[in-house]
């Protein structure tokens, strides 16, 4: 009887063990073989993952910004295959481009803001900043634009870095290009309509910041981020957990567009922005603080969108909105609607990258085309 009992369980175990070895063999091939049927929203999600982040390999960390890039880089390359293929420069100050020209006689505009202002997955002069610069000095050499963009920047560290060199460049314009998540992060409200926007680093956030730039180095290896990286990982993210999800589901919805166009058109604008109250105050009162920190310069605000809002209809509660309130009570703030431009033009998908959000030099272009017909010159 125990004998038998005893079989019975080396048997039932050796089973088990069986069919643990063939579901990772099948999860193994399915590894492998998935790469090669080339499903857009698998390899997005794949690309998300793996795509080289210039903060993560080359971010310095800065005291009274969190971080910057680190000073001084010559042609760091970012490449996925297929994907992404550009080149980034940093100045003596840890921002993209060249050394900043300080003498008297510059006349320079600032370009705040996250990564889009910063170029992700363009070259340098394919940028809205460059090719605003290159514009404007055909009526004027002295014309000088300074890209003080971030990644990954929230509204608050955006507001903090021009505060930080408005003194030192003395700016005669400010552009800010405004993306939706700049107002992601968190808020700090100290009394009813002011907020902390200072930066206040934790003892260990240096330490933590380094740390973090280290596992993001190609020679660091965890199962971690292989788990992530993997094509499995992004069909259960793309493909199942749609199916159980309501939430996720909605997520990937794409609205109808008319033919010929990428997107569902603008709507009218609204008699009132219905963005989140408390969201809308916060937003509102980093652009006083920018407004007021711009003195007598004119202040440019032209937003981005990103293809998760622009795939789905228009809505009042889109945060462009409230810029547009904002730049009607102000004369001097022009706020340009770009996500507008892009729903109304045919084949607007082309101002973005393919796997990316950002825009592609289509959409630079324009961009800057866009805040050329609304420029200010001095007399």
């Amino acid at each position: 009887m125990k004998g038998s009992l005893g079989n019975f369980f080396k048997r039932y175990t050796a089973n088990i063990l069986l069919l643990i070895f063939s579901l990772c063999i099948v999860l193994v091939l399915v590894e492998i073989f998935l790469p090669f049927l080339k499903i857009k929203t698998i390899e997005e999600a794949v690309y998300q993952v793996r795509r080289p982040v210039i903060v993560g390999l080359y971010g310095q960390f800065h005291p009274e910004l969190h971080y910057t890039l680190k000073k001084n880089l010559r042609g760091v390359k970012q490449v996925y295959p297929g994907q992404l293929d550009y080149d980034v420069d940093t100045n003596n100050q840890g921002f993209r481009g060249p050394d900043w020209d300080l003498s008297p006689g510059r006349k320079n505009v600032v370009v705040l803001g996250d990564s889009f202002a910063f170029g992700w997955g363009v070259q340098w002069d394919q940028t809205v900043g460059r090719i605003l610069e290159k514009e404007l000095q055909k009526k004027d050499a002295a014309y000088q634009v300074i890209n003080l963009a971030m990644p990954a920047w929230d509204i608050d560290l955006i507001v903090r870095s021009f505060e930080l060199y408005r003194d030192m460049l003395k700016p005669v314009a400010v552009v800010y290009v405004f993306c939706p998540n700049d107002l992601l992060g968190g808020m700090k409200k100290v009394s009813p309509g002011v907020f902390d926007i200072e930066y206040h680093p934790g003892p260990d956030d240096e330490k933590e910041f380094i740390a973090m730039v280290a596992r993001q180095q190609p020679g660091h290896w965890s199962w971690d981020k292989i788990r992530r990286g993997s094509y499995l990982h992004a069909y259960h993210a793309r493909i199942i957990r749609p199916i159980f999800s309501k939430r996720i589901k909605e997520s990937l919805t794409i609205d109808k567009a008319q033919p010929g166009y990428s997107f569902p058109p603008p709507m009218d604008p609204p008699a009132r922005a219905t963005f989140d109250p408390e969201r809308k105050e916060f937003l509102l009162y980093c652009l006083d603080r920018l407004r007021k920190d711009a003195g007598e310069s004119p202040l440019y605000i032209i937003d981005t969108s990103d293809k998760s809002i622009l795939y789905r209809n228009d809505q009042a509660d889109n945060r462009r909105w409230v810029l547009r309130e904002y730049g009607l009570a102000h004369r001097d703030v022009t706020v340009i609607d770009f996500e507008s431009f892009a729903r109304r033009t045919p084949d607007g998908r082309k101002f973005y990258l393919d796997y990316d959000d950002h825009w592609s030099p289509e959409g630079h272009a324009a961009a800057a085309g866009l805040i050329l017909q609304n420029w200010k010159w001095s007399k």
